[in-house]
């Protein structure tokens, strides 16, 4: 069976997914409602992005997804540290609703 190449922004939104899920899994405080509210959109991005509909979703194709944005250069980056704490980096660029 022949796939579709994932597009460039569906594997920015992992990558972003990926992130956001090893800052909620790091993250100490009982404060974590805006990570998870996040994590949320960005679940909901990936499963409704145009591409699904074209190439089928199936779970093996996600992680396939999962595998591609981890082998992007910009997804190795190291979490942002300050003080020994991980911090986000802010929100999404996207427009998320405001708090």
């Amino acid at each position: 069976m022949e796939y579709l190449p994932f597009p460039d922004d569906l594997i920015r939104l992992q990558q972003r997914w990926t992130r956001a899920y090893h800052l909620l899994a790091v993250r100490r405080e009982r404060s974590v409602a805006g990570l998870r509210r996040e994590l949320i959109d960005l679940s909901c991005r990936i499963s409704a992005h145009p591409y699904w509909r074209a190439a089928g979703y199936r779970s093996v194709r996600l992680v396939e997804l999962r595998r591609a944005a981890a082998a992007v250069p910009a997804a190795r980056e190291p979490l942002p540290c300050v003080d020994g704490e991980f911090v986000m980096s802010g929100p999404l660029e996207t427009g998320t609703r405001s708090e």
